[in-house]
């Protein structure tokens, strides 16, 4: 007796309910942050602010707990204001690196907005790239025990000797690259190598030497290519000048011979 390979419609149909079930539970959106506002990168010491808004709240859970944490020194406070059609309210956590608030649907909150103002931490450790970062303001959702993250808020920081050795080192970057120099590009990596021990006169002072050198070999290329620009343009004319010469003895011997 053959088997049939052909499923019945019943199991067919209970195939794709189970099918559209799990690509439902598998697309379903999470807490998202459509919009946050912070700078690129900031002095040490300098003040900072980012503002982040929460929307999509209660796509996973219809309760759960908001964390924040940051860190920025000398943090002035946390903001946190909720959105509802009734009206707004805004939560004050005053001086903490750290806070925590219940997001609850029969509250009505349809959006959340969280600021934070502090200033860029010292730099523990300096990285040329990609360039060190601190956080500025980490964001989390927590549900029972388990905790996921919402959105992670980077910057940028830097001193004084530290960002006149990075750029530097850029402007030594951009000049390597439009040359063959091994030297130049070697002098290069030793810069960075000594912008990431935080060693910035060195690193400042071999990022121009790795820039002059990388300067002068260009110039050398380009000293050579107009020489052999030019030796190509004198064999030119001289092939034509012979050329011009054979013709005319071949015109001049015609002549004679008629």
């Amino acid at each position: 007796m053959k088997m049939s390979l052909i499923p019945s419609s019943k199991g067919t149909t209970a195939l794709v309910a189970l099918v559209i079930a799990m690509a439902a539970v598998g697309t379903a959106a999470a807490v998202t942050a459509p919009d946050t506002s912070a700078p690129d990168e900031a002095q040490v010491g300098e003040e900072v602010s980012v503002s982040v808004t929460l929307s999509n709240l209660y796509s996973d859970n219809d309760e759960w707990t908001l964390r924040g944490t940051t860190q920025l020194t000398n943090v002035t406070g946390w903001e946190v204001t909720k959105v509802r059609p009734a009206g707004n309210t805004t939560e004050e956590y005053t001086g903490q690196d750290s806070f925590e608030t219940n997001i609850n649907r029969a509250d009505n909150v349809t959006d959340v907005v969280v600021t934070i103002t502090g200033d860029a931490p010292p730099i523990e450790e300096f990285q040329y790239d990609p360039p060190q970062q601190f956080e500025a303001a980490k964001l989390a959702q927590a549900v029972g025990q388990g905790e996921s993250d919402i959105e992670t808020v980077q910057v940028h920081h830097y001193t004084n000797e530290s960002r006149q050795a990075l750029n530097a080192i850029r402007d030594a970057e951009e000049a390597v690259e439009g040359s063959d120099s091994n030297d130049a590009r070697n002098r290069l990596e030793q810069a960075k190598d000594a912008y990431n021990v935080g060693n910035f006169g060195n690193a400042e002072s071999i990022a121009n030497d790795a820039k002059n050198t990388a300067n002068e070999a260009k110039s050398s290329q380009d000293t050579m290519t107009l020489i052999l620009y030019g030796v190509g343009a004198l064999v030119v004319l001289a092939l034509i000048g012979g050329g011009v010469y054979y013709y005319r003895n071949q015109q001049d011997s015609y002549d004679k011979l008629r």
